[in-house]
């Protein structure tokens, strides 16, 4: 994949995980690239599983406990870096 393709994968990663969140999260919006989601307590369980599903859905990954990791899912930016890695 070449720099810029990873470049483009990475936003349209971004543009639609800041859509989801500030969609379901409203009242946490706007959400920065280092916002705490888990130990702000912007997500609660309900909110981390739905959370989870989006993720497996939009970008076809498959989810296992391995990576139910705060470092995985602390901030909006651990996620877009966590989907980047997963999807090679």
């Amino acid at each position: 994949m070449t720099m810029l393709a990873r470049v483009e994968q990475g936003n349209d990663i971004a543009d639609a995980v800041y859509s989801y969140l500030s969609t379901r999260f409203p009242a946490s919006s706007p959400f920065k690239e280092n916002t705490p989601l888990l130990d702000g307590g912007d997500i609660d369980s309900l909110g981390f599983l739905e959370l989870m599903v989006f993720l497996s859905e939009q970008f076809n990954i498959v989810l296992d406990d391995e990576h139910f990791d705060p470092a995985n899912l602390g901030t909006p930016g651990d996620l877009i870096a966590f989907i980047t890695r997963e999807r090679g």
